[in-house]
């Protein structure tokens, strides 16, 4: 089956339509109208049940194909469907990860700066610790918020 993949599917629906007409033509004349003409001709008289299996057959067959070919038409379409949902979704997603590679740079360039301005403000306060060593309370608040990444302005 995987060979009539090769097949054009022009030619195919063709043989597929060509298959169902016969047989339901020769059905058709095989059992209302034949069967008058072939009786008076002795000759051909013994080919009339051979005509109207072969006809019967055709049209069965004709049926067979033309719902297979259908239902392969249909999963076609629901394929070409996917396929075009699909990168519709890689095109969104592309888009979605370029603004948030846009955004991550810029929480990376804010942590980066707050870091260079808490080392700058923790540098001066070192030089604030008194003989009991105890630390003023300015460090611990740019400590604290050194842990919460707030920014703080820095001093000029």
């Amino acid at each position: 089956m995987w060979m009539l993949s090769f097949v054009p599917d022009s030619l195919l629906i063709w043989i597929v339509n060509t298959i169902l007409i016969v047989g339901a033509v020769g059905s058709f004349l095989s059992f209302f109208v034949l069967h008058k003409i072939l009786n008076k001709i002795p000759a051909l008289a013994p080919y009339y049940l051979l005509i109207q299996v072969v006809s019967a057959v055709l049209l069965v067959a004709g049926i067979y194909f033309k719902g297979g070919y259908d239902v392969e038409a249909s999963w076609r379409e629901k394929v070409r469907i996917a396929q075009e949902k699909a990168a519709l979704a890689e095109k969104q997603a592309a888009e979605l990860n370029t603004k948030l590679n846009s955004e991550i740079k810029k929480k990376q360039r804010v942590v980066t700066e707050n870091t260079i301005v808490y080392r700058d403000r923790i540098r001066e306060v070192e030089k604030v610790i008194d003989k009991d060593c105890k630390v003023a309370t300015e460090a611990i608040d740019i400590h604290n918020s050194a842990a919460k990444n707030k920014s703080l302005e820095k001093k000029q």
